[in-house]
């Protein structure tokens, strides 16, 4: 086993990576967790699978 483990770099991050992202497209994929993990989107717990059985 090595010394040292090389981890992935981001795209980005290569040498011939693809360019910058426009600002706009930057903050979407910065708040991307943040949506997905509002209370909205979140499966429904187990007080409400009383509630499906209509």
């Amino acid at each position: 086993m090595p010394e040292q483990v090389k981890l992935p770099r981001k795209l980005s991050q290569e040498p011939g990576g693809p360019p910058s992202l426009r600002p706009s497209h930057r903050r979407v994929i910065e708040d991307l967790d943040r949506w997905a993990n509002s209370p909205g989107l979140q499966p429904p717990s187990d007080g409400d699978k009383d509630d499906d059985k209509h």
